[in-house]
């Protein structure tokens, strides 16, 4: 890499170029969801947040970065290094990193973490990201190029983890259309817009399949603490047809307190799986960062979907009566609707904290959540 690439730092897009004289250079960085609270706390600045990245970028993290040009095919080292601050998350402030080398562009992204509790995270997703790297073929996961840690100036600290950038995907989240009803906006820089009804049933189907896919059969370890409302999961539209990335994995630990050991059990702890990730895939934040909200049916049908796509993918023991699949459905379609419910609420008791909008959002739409279930193993 070149020992000297210039950098020109950026908000957002292009168009907002900043630097020591912008008057955002000096001021404080959002550390939380509610801005107001953040002028009580000894921020970092904007400033620090890029001359921070740039500083780890000519050190540290300066082997990190020639393997992602590498892997980018970057035949040489980038003169000029474009930095775009991305957006202001719940644990990160992700830039896109840019540069060019040979007639060929690279994208990455930087995930930088400012609290104390956000560096602790961005340690161990760093390393569940690198666990799951290969679990599945192809990957749905950001490959991790390099983590550490900066301190632009005494005091302010920084996490910094530099991935791959799925380009052309999009972020994506619930909002209010005019009727009243929940749509699905694409959020593309050329212009935000509205997902057809094949396109969001297949949004909720693919992300189910993904989740299942990582999930470990012999363990029962699975991809947890993921939210629609962060922007974990991002789309591509090419033409109509959605195809789906995970951009996080920040827990990967174990559903139940062992695996299970017969037929009855390995049943059941599919049925919950697809029960609770039923639930949590309908919670989202409308327009990204307003109230929460809770999705139309067409999400629910379309997870049963894509769980039992994932599951026909994955080992199961050879001995048993049938295939795993062809028992699994047979199982759902003789699920009464009330070991249905039972199951549902008590994955809302103990998924969602006891007054949180998410609790009282799955309470209120469990009795039609239950409904849909019900028809949707009817028809397998």
């Amino acid at each position: 890499m070149n020992p000297h690439p210039s950098y020109r730092f950026f908000i957002e897009t292009a168009e907002r170029p900043v630097g020591p004289d912008h008057p955002a250079w000096s001021s404080q960085l959002p550390l939380r969801r509610h801005p107001a609270s953040d002028r009580e706390a000894c921020a970092p600045t904007y400033g620090d947040y890029f001359q921070g990245m740039r500083g780890w970028l000519e050190g540290d993290g300066r082997a990190a970065m020639r393997r992602a040009a590498a892997a980018s095919g970057l035949p040489g080292d980038p003169a000029e290094i474009r930095i775009f601050l991305a957006k202001h998350g719940e644990f990160y402030h992700p830039a896109r990193l840019e540069a060019s080398a040979g007639g060929i562009r690279g994208e990455w992204v930087v995930n930088v973490a400012l609290s104390a509790p956000a560096r602790e995270l961005l340690v161990r997703e760093t390393s569940i990201l690198q666990r799951l790297a290969r679990k599945t073929l192809p990957p749905f996961l950001p490959v991790v190029y390099g983590c550490g840690k900066a301190e632009h100036r005494p005091g302010v600290h920084m996490g910094l983890m530099l991935a791959e950038w799925f380009a052309g995907f999009h972020e994506f989240h619930l909002t209010r259309l005019p009727d009243g009803s929940r749509g699905v906006v694409l959020w593309d820089p050329a212009g935000n817009r509205l997902l057809a009804e094949p396109q969001i049933a297949a949004v909720y189907r693919r992300a189910a399949c993904i989740l299942t896919s990582y999930l470990d059969p012999d363990t029962f370890e699975a991809i947890g603490a993921w939210h629609h409302a962060a922007g974990d999961f991002v789309v591509r539209d090419d033409s109509g047809t959605v195809d789906l990335r995970l951009v996080t994995a920040r827990e990967f630990r174990p559903l139940f307190g062992g695996a299970p050991e017969d037929l009855p059990g390995l049943l059941n702890a599919w049925l919950v799986f697809l029960l609770h990730l039923s639930l949590r895939t309908r919670l989202d934040r409308l327009d990204g960062t307003g109230d929460m909200a809770w999705s139309g049916p067409a999400a629910v049908g379309a997870t049963v979907e894509g769980v039992l796509a994932g599951i026909a993918e994955k080992p199961f023991p050879e001995d048993l009566p049938l295939a795993f699949p062809v028992l699994f459905r047979r199982y759902l379609s003789n699920c009464p609707a009330e070991a249905i419910e039972g199951l549902c609420a008590d994955i809302v008791a103990r998924s969602f904290a006891a007054g949180s909008e998410e609790r009282a959002l799955a309470q209120a739409g469990l009795p039609e959540h239950v409904r849909l279930l019900s028809a949707a193993f009817a028809r397998l």
